[in-house]
């Protein structure tokens, strides 16, 4: 496809309602061609995302600024914290349950005999 005719469809584009854009597509999508072309395209796109995307997060770590998987694994790891904190709270409270039910054992005092004059 020429520079000319895809400047030509674009402007056709913006003069479309929705049912022309549609239509437009429609067509577009019955020609082989411009089928091939869209998908050569979008696998183009996706190529360069996964590029920049690495470049992305090289440039944050040498900065120091944490990307999106960072947090998402700072997040995770807190999360299992959290679970273990969660766990160990349950322990002691089933440990202090426990300590308040069984009484403790106690030594029992002599008591004092009374003293007989009579000895």
């Amino acid at each position: 496809m020429a520079r000319g005719e895809a400047e030509s469809l674009v402007s056709r584009l913006r003069q479309m309602s929705e049912e022309g854009v549609a239509s437009f597509f429609n067509e577009a999508m019955a020609n082989d061609g411009m089928r091939r072309a869209i998908g050569k395209a979008g696998e183009r796109f996706l190529e360069n995302k996964g590029r920049f995307d690495r470049n992305i997060e090289t440039f944050l770590d040498f900065v120091n600024i944490p990307s999106k998987r960072d947090v998402r694994e700072l997040k995770a790891r807190l999360d299992h914290l959290n679970g273990q904190l969660v766990n160990l709270n349950m322990k002691l409270d089933r440990l202090m349950a426990q300590s308040q039910r069984t009484p403790s054992p106690r030594t029992r005092k002599a008591k004092p005999q009374p003293l007989n004059d009579s000895e």
